[in-house]
């Protein structure tokens, strides 16, 4: 029983390839003997594009929904106010944006600045804000015009005050040299107020102009 079992099974192997074998090469010849119904038609499907290209076609943009960068600028601060009261002083701003499409960005930025005064005082603060920033590009510039809202520490000999409310609005142009890295220059405008809800005559606001150099390295 067992060798009539085992027959059985390698005929059934041997006819399986057998017939596998047979019709592979009966399409090869197939293949081989269908001459082109056209010829013109098949000389002018190798001109035309293949209607499935589109689906592989690859558009390279600079800015995408979901790239982030990580912006470092210096700028020095010329007070617009308190006449010579506040002399020039410098910031240093720390950032991270993430774009949400192709133009618009949204991120954080930390930032520490200072201002000499009279007599040899430094007025300092450490704004904290929130900066949303249209970004449009053409080839490798871009031209970043971006809005900052926060609050801010600020501190003047042994006085603090907190929270203060920061407002900076600039725009400026940055050059991609390299697909992770960008330089440029903005110009903002600042401005900083004090309010004294219970004694309102002690109310004050610092306005500022800056021209900052930056570095932003994108991923």
């Amino acid at each position: 029983m067992k060798s009539k079992l085992k027959v059985i099974v390698l005929a059934f192997f041997a006819l399986f390839f057998m017939g596998a074998n047979f019709f592979s090469q009966d399409n090869s010849n197939e293949e081989k003997k269908a001459p082109p119904e056209n010829s013109q038609d098949s000389e002018a499907s190798e001109d035309e594009p293949d209607v499935y290209d589109d689906e592989y076609d690859f558009v390279y943009l600079q800015n995408a929904a979901g790239d982030q960068y990580i912006n470092v600028r210096i700028m020095p601060n010329f007070p617009l106010n308190f006449d010579n009261k506040l002399k020039v002083g410098g910031q240093v701003t720390v950032g991270y944006s993430r774009f949400l499409n192709t133009w618009l960005a949204l991120g954080v930025e930390l930032a520490f600045g200072y201002n000499p005064t009279i007599g040899s005082n430094i007025y300092t603060y450490i704004p904290m804000t929130v900066a949303v920033t249209f970004l449009p590009a053409i080839k490798k510039f871009e031209f970043p015009i971006t809005l900052n809202v926060g609050i801010a520490v600020e501190n003047y000999l042994s006085n603090t005050y907190f929270p203060g409310f920061v407002l900076r609005a600039g725009a400026g142009c940055y050059y991609r040299l390299r697909e992770s890295w960008s330089f440029g220059l903005e110009g903002f405008f600042t401005y900083m107020p004090q309010w004294y809800f219970k004694e309102p005559e002690k109310n004050d606001y610092l306005n500022m102009a800056s021209v900052s150099a930056g570095v932003k390295y994108h991923f």
